[in-house]
């Protein structure tokens, strides 16, 4: 699980308060990341990926490739280098609004058509190990030109560079456009992954309420907090993906539908799960403290119990603790073997009415 807050939205705005509109200036966590630049040549007939280190080579590699005879996509991992930032700003001349956006990671979800290019912003969540990891995605699409920006190492779109490897689906035969497409199509994948690992957990701690052991309150406090950062991811992503299909742009056709209507099925199932998800959290919650307090409660009885046995008892031995002169049965010899069976007697009446009447 993060451990720093996803709503804290000072945390990663405090940095832009009062700096002028468009200044470039990375508000995350990942400030000493090693920046990696991917960049992935490719059209029907080849594939090629290569790492490249040098920034001075970007604008090359942009300005220099024939983006008629292929396409290339681009990924920077590391938003806190603004010379790369600036340098893609120039090169392919975008505003520098949308510049500010990719490394001001507190922002939502967004498609924007620009006049010559698509500009978006993505929240990838995803599994590491067990750990639920939040990251914004920004993409840049012009012409046959793909550009993605993520704050750290490890995505989800492996799937899409073992496809374009291996020639797999019509991937290698379409446009930047339907690179786009599946960028978006694998961060919407995770999700639904995302969503599986969160349900076996709600399952795991469900059989130990069941079973009336302690569940990690911590876990389900977590785990309703991703729940709540879920549901105000998906939201913006589901508005403005619904205004992209009808807006008119050059990065969508009517052959794109069933591909992002099946992207609006795949949220909208999400969403639905992600509202009974946190239902179901909200029912965990009330059940784990009702057995805190039925717990307690049965404490309390059988505490109450052992008084009321105690307490007849406690009142015979100072009945006849005391120290009188004369009291009947002080010269009896076998006085004290009666009072004893006396006694037991009594509390084993008393055990035997509790336990018929099913107090305990």
């Amino acid at each position: 699980m993060n451990i720093h807050d996803q709503f804290d939205l000072l945390r990663t705005k405090k940095q832009s308060i009062g700096t002028p509109p468009g200044t470039i200036d990375y508000s995350g966590d990942y400030s000493d990341v090693d920046i990696k630049i991917e960049v992935i040549r490719y059209n029907k007939d080849k594939f090629q990926i290569d790492a490249e280190s040098d920034i001075k080579n970007i604008s090359k590699i942009i300005s220099g490739s024939d983006f008629e005879e292929e396409i290339i996509w681009i990924n920077i991992i590391g938003l806190h280098n603004k010379k790369i930032i600036e340098l893609i700003g120039r090169s392919l001349n975008i505003h520098h609004m949308d510049l500010e956006d990719i490394v001001h990671v507190s922002q939502w979800s967004k498609i924007i058509n620009q006049n010559d290019y698509l500009f978006s912003i993505f929240k990838m969540i995803y599994l590491n190990e067990d750990e639920i990891i939040h990251e914004q995605v920004s993409v840049i699409v012009k012409n046959n030109l793909v550009i993605t920006f993520q704050e750290t190492p490890g995505d989800v779109f492996d799937h899409i560079r073992s496809r374009l490897d291996s020639q797999k689906g019509q991937l290698r035969f379409e446009d930047s456009s339907y690179l786009f497409y599946s960028i978006l199509d694998a961060i919407v994948d995770e999700y639904m992954l995302v969503i599986n690992y969160i349900s076996l957990r709600f399952n795991e701690i469900e059989m130990q309420i069941i079973e009336e052991r302690s569940p990690n309150k911590e876990e389900l406090y977590k785990l309703r907090k991703e729940l709540l950062f879920f549901s105000n991811s998906i939201a913006p992503l589901q508005d403005t993906l619904r205004r992209f299909v009808i807006e008119d742009s050059a990065f969508y056709t009517q052959d794109m539908s069933p591909y992002y209507s099946d992207i609006k099925d795949h949220l909208s199932q999400i969403s639905d799960s992600i509202m009974g998800y946190r239902e179901m959290s909200n029912s965990l919650h009330e059940v784990s403290m009702s057995n805190v307090s039925m717990r307690m409660n049965r404490a309390m009885m059988t505490l109450t119990i052992f008084s009321a046995i105690f307490i007849p008892l406690s009142f015979l031995a100072g009945v006849f603790g005391m120290n009188f002169k004369h009291m009947p049965g002080l010269n009896e010899p076998k006085s004290f073997i009666y009072f004893a069976i006396f006694c037991i007697t009594l509390a084993s009446g008393m055990i035997t009415y509790f336990k018929a009447r099913k107090w305990f």
